[in-house]
């Protein structure tokens, strides 16, 4: 019995140092952020190499000013205020640039496609991580977005709070 104990614990610790190397976990937006810094690194490092530019000799120019003639703009004449029937609403942003920053409540919730659990899940958010709400629907489904992930798409509204809950 001993001599399987070993045995099972040692097949475990070789299977371990071979196979379970740790490459984090990263969603494909931060992937995408470390190839682009890598491919910033790389294009820096080929401009560095670059010999400086060579400038052709400068030549003598002779420059002649015509009679100079101040420049007077016409004065501005202000607008009138407008109607009250000419007032136009204007909102400090859309819905996609303004969200109001929420947290996940549930354990691990999907991010999908769309509203609905019949859509593909594109993501999966854990408890305690802060989404930007762009938008809530009709059927309890909030559009919402992470920035740092590239993660957007809906989840349930019953996941979000306003105040970060405990991990």
């Amino acid at each position: 019995m001993i001599r399987w104990t070993v045995f099972l614990c040692l097949s475990l610790f070789l299977a371990l140092q071979i196979g379970g190397e740790d490459r984090g976990q990263k969603r494909l937006g931060l992937i995408q952020g470390e190839e682009d810094a890598r491919l910033d690194a790389e294009r820096a490092a080929r401009v560095e190499k670059l010999p400086p530019p060579v400038l052709p000799a400068a030549s003598p120019v002779s420059v002649t000013f015509a009679s100079a003639k101040p420049l007077i703009a016409p004065p501005v004449e202000p607008r009138p205020a407008p109607a009250e029937a000419e007032v136009i609403a204007v909102s400090a942003g859309t819905a996609e640039d303004v969200g109001q920053v929420m947290y996940v409540s549930g354990r691990t919730v999907n991010v999908r496609s769309g509203p609905s659990t019949r859509k593909p899940v594109v993501g999966k958010l854990t408890r305690g991580e802060a989404v930007s709400v762009v938008g809530v629907e009709d059927n309890g489904w909030a559009r919402i977005r992470v920035e740092g992930d590239g993660v957007d798409g809906y989840m349930s509204a019953d996941f979000l709070t306003e105040t970060q809950p405990g991990l």
